[in-house]
């Protein structure tokens, strides 16, 4: 997988400035591609049986404008995925965001503030996670 030469983001995500696109896997399967600007981030197989439900998690990179990012897996009859992301300190910060669904099979969110961690509810299931901090584009 990889990008190609030519091949067009299915989505930019406007406030960190990464972009994602689905390409096909072995057996057809859909595949999540996450780029960091040229980058492949990271790529995201779907499989019914080992459902990544908090793929990735990343922040902004030291002393850039701050925005956290999240993506993964959507679990067998789970439509919808909010990600909580919450910030560190003694007066953290949260925010509620609905992600966006790709491909009934993935989702993305992303929200932008300083952020550390982030909490993913998708129907019963809950995974939180660290944000990893951006190399930078």
């Amino acid at each position: 997988m990889g990008e190609q030469a030519g091949a067009i983001p299915l989505m930019r995500l406007p406030i960190s400035g990464w972009s994602v696109r689905i390409g096909r896997a072995a057996a057809d399967r859909a595949a999540l591609e996450v780029y960091e600007g040229l980058r492949l981030a990271d790529v995201c197989v779907a499989t019914p049986v080992s459902v990544s439900l908090l793929r990735g998690a990343w922040r902004n990179p030291r002393g850039g404008a701050g925005w956290a990012l999240a993506w993964g897996q959507l679990p067998t009859g789970v439509s919808a995925v909010t990600a909580e992301f919450t910030g560190g300190g003694r007066t953290p910060v949260i925010s509620r965001v609905p992600a966006v669904v790709i491909e009934r099979t993935y989702w993305v969110a992303e929200v932008a503030g300083d952020f550390a961690g982030v909490t993913v509810h998708a129907g019963p299931a809950l995974v939180s996670g660290r944000l990893r901090r951006s190399r930078g584009r």
